[in-house]
């Protein structure tokens, strides 16, 4: 059994990064299940996805220090999922600080980045920051942080066949599958060539 937690802010493409890796699963001949948080994915609030992957899956749901890995698409969401983190767990994050409702109407509750940089270390988790966000900006496709991602969760976790998800990521985004494989295969080499930051 696989256990991933994805966490981020509505309007990352969370929900839609479970529904890719939950895709591949099936192709690639596993039992998944996932769960979502619904109700925030588009009012800038937080959002939380679980994604079970294995033989025989009947909940999505885990309970703490269960997850193997997580995908954080924004810092402080990755902080406050990191609980669900095993010890030795994968952690990837994105080092980008997102407004939410929150932090919105108390601009004094958002730790700085260093801060929530420790507080994953002290996980016990196996933290890699990708950045995502500033290199899909860069690459011309600011919305693909979210595949990017999961182009690094892919080399690090090594759960997926790398052809597979491409695969499922032409069917679940449809016509911005291309430009979507192409910010995954970014992912990919960002991860193996290891220009990532403890």
């Amino acid at each position: 059994m696989f256990n991933l937690v994805i966490a981020g802010v509505g309007g990352q493409g969370g929900l839609t990064l479970s529904r890719i890796v939950a895709d591949a699963a099936v192709y690639a001949g596993y039992s998944v299940r996932t769960g979502e948080t619904l109700g925030m994915a588009q009012r800038g609030g937080s959002v939380l996805s679980f994604v079970r992957i294995g033989n025989t899956v009947r909940s999505p749901l885990f309970a703490f220090r269960k997850a193997d890995a997580l995908i954080g698409l924004e810092a402080l969401e990755a902080v406050r999922a990191s609980a669900y983190v095993k010890t030795g767990g994968l952690i990837l994050v994105d080092p980008v600080m997102e407004d939410t409702l929150t932090t919105l109407t108390k601009r004094d509750v958002y730790p700085p980045l260093q801060e929530l940089m420790k507080g994953l270390a002290a996980t016990g988790g196996l933290v890699r920051q990708i950045p995502a966000s500033a290199e899909s900006s860069r690459l011309g496709n600011p919305k693909a942080a979210n595949v990017l991602m999961l182009g690094a969760f892919c080399a690090y976790a090594d759960i997926l066949p790398v052809s597979e998800v491409e695969e499922s990521i032409l069917r679940v985004l449809g016509a911005r599958g291309a430009p979507g494989v192409s910010m995954f295969r970014r992912g990919v080499e960002i991860a193996r060539a290891g220009r990532v930051r403890l």
